[in-house]
């Protein structure tokens, strides 16, 4: 027993889950042991995105899948399905292993896409060598970074395609520069970063990635290495020597090992991933004993994943080191999570999604390159540059994307809270009943909007506001006050900021 309070047992929730359900702090508060929830989260039943993708074509009446199919088949499991921390997990993987159906090589394969999201979703807590040899093997990654049919200059008599070479250095394993194991840059002589590779080790690692085709026309089943396509003279890597007559297969093994191995990964993968889940400045310190975690484990990511949700750090309160702005498409998961929204009709999954596009700037699979939506050290200009804060999010949340979220929201608490004059399978309607019992004694309703949406806590500056609404109704109109009130809620800094 750890004897967390409301607040904080309401916080880890909000970390770990696609958004906090009715009862889900109370029920876990009775537990009061973070590290036994995520313990059993590990070995969770999951659904597959791929399966709920065709699900989504079945219910349709249609023949063929849709990259908005898979989209809303990536809702229906975060919204209705179990094993929340391994769906946040994916979702955080996704952001770093980015592929993006945008790409005009992947457009038109949903199922395949979906594929890909369920290795996310399958090796979301296994070492982060076999996630990563899955990711390299899959023909979605090997389409979008161009390694599929990749050849050795012998060849073809030009030196082969650098792109996943740079990548799964830059961006999947050791980064740019190198790190300490708190994942503050080392310095040289001259008190400038030092860089973890260089051009020859690119050109090396593209030779290591030759030979690997698809099997067949499939865009799911791992791409295939062929010996006699492949480089199998001696390459240096990263200062390590690979011997000739080495196949495909083998060397990547041994590349793989190498990378996961390298000093930077731990510090490197760790950072972003407590950027995902917990704050996006975190301390040298928090960083320093996730990546130790990372390295005693060997990149263990189901102890990663319950080391950055058990720190110390967690608990912290009104602390500018344990803070994040919260993503977009995140924040309207938790509001129909947290309002138990379900298709009308007795429908079965969801038909709309929201124009996700343009209403989060961000979706699953949706990145418009291997950057992800924003960068993981995005300084928003104003007080947070002056301070050296970064804010990830705030790259893509902006003034179109924050009323084009607003009207979303109002329209499911106004439109179907309530007021509701159909009942179509094809939107989903939140439950506000208890909300709506509560509405003629205002602490009651204000007591259960923040223990919903805020924590437990109502902000100072916004219950008046709160108050405000609910005065201006009449007694006999208490009722009508709910969705104004659960919708400045949650537009409000004290939800979309998670501290």
């Amino acid at each position: 027993m750890e004897g967390l309070t409301y607040r904080q047992a309401s916080r880890f929730l909000d970390m770990a889950t696609m958004g906090i359900k009715k009862g889900e702090v109370e029920e876990f508060l009775t537990l009061d042991n973070r590290t036994n929830w995520i313990n059993s989260q590990l070995s969770e039943p999951y659904e597959s995105h791929r399966e709920r993708t065709l699900y989504q074509a079945q219910q349709r009446g249609n023949a063929v899948t849709t990259q908005e199919m898979r989209v809303c088949a990536w809702f229906d499991i975060a919204l209705w399905e179990g094993a929340q921390l391994r769906q946040r997990m994916a979702f955080a993987l996704s952001q770093i292993l980015v592929v993006g159906d945008r790409d005009a090589q992947l457009t038109s394969y949903p199922e395949g896409m979906a594929h890909y999201y369920d290795i996310l979703t399958q090796y979301a807590f296994s070492d982060y060598k076999t996630l990563l040899y899955h990711v390299t093997r899959s023909p979605i990654m090997g389409h979008f970074l161009t390694m599929v049919g990749n050849l050795p200059k012998s060849h073809t008599g030009v030196n082969p395609d650098q792109n996943y070479a740079r990548e799964i250095m830059q961006l999947f394993t050791i980064g740019l520069e190198q790190l300490n194991v708190d994942g503050t840059p080392k310095l040289d002589g001259n008190n400038q970063p030092i860089p973890t590779y260089d051009d020859n080790d690119i050109e090396n690692m593209a030779r290591v990635f030759t030979g690997w085709f698809m099997d067949g026309s499939s865009m799911e089943n791992p791409m295939i290495a062929y010996d006699d396509s492949h480089d199998m003279q001696a390459k240096t890597v990263l200062g390590t020597p690979l011997p000739e007559g080495v196949g495909a297969e083998a060397e990547l093994d041994q590349v793989l090992d190498l990378l996961v191995n390298h000093p930077n990964t731990a510090p490197f993968i760790s950072t972003l991933l407590i950027k995902r889940f917990v704050t996006s400045n975190p301390r040298p310190e928090y960083v320093a004993r996730v990546a130790s975690v990372f390295r005693n484990t060997g990149g263990n990511l189901g102890e990663v994943i319950t080391a950055i949700l058990t720190d110390s750090e967690v608990l912290k309160e009104n602390d500018l080191h344990v803070a994040k702005v919260r993503e977009p498409i995140l924040a309207m998961t938790y509001l129909y999570r947290a309002l138990d929204a379900k298709p009308g009709n007795n429908g079965l999954i969801s038909f709309n999604a929201m124009l996700y596009k343009e209403t989060f700037n961000q979706y699953p699979l949706g990145s418009p390159s291997v950057f992800n939506f924003y960068s993981p050290d995005h300084l928003p200009s104003g007080e947070l540059e002056s301070n050296n804060l970064a804010s990830p999010e705030l790259e893509i949340i902006d003034w179109n994307q924050v009323i084009k979220l607003s009207n979303i929201a109002w329209k499911v608490l106004q439109d179907n809270g309530y007021k509701t004059s159909s009942n179509s399978k094809q939107e989903l309607y939140p439950v506000v009943s208890d909300f709506i019992a509560a509405s003629n004694d205002y602490a009651s309703l204000s007591n259960l909007i923040a223990n919903r949406f805020l924590k437990g806590e109502m902000p100072a500056d916004l219950a008046p506001r709160l108050e405000g609404l609910w005065n201006a109704k009449n007694s006999n109109n208490k009722p009508y006050a709910v969705a104004a009130m659960l919708y400045l809620a949650f537009i409000s800094p004290s939800f979309m900021v998670q501290e």
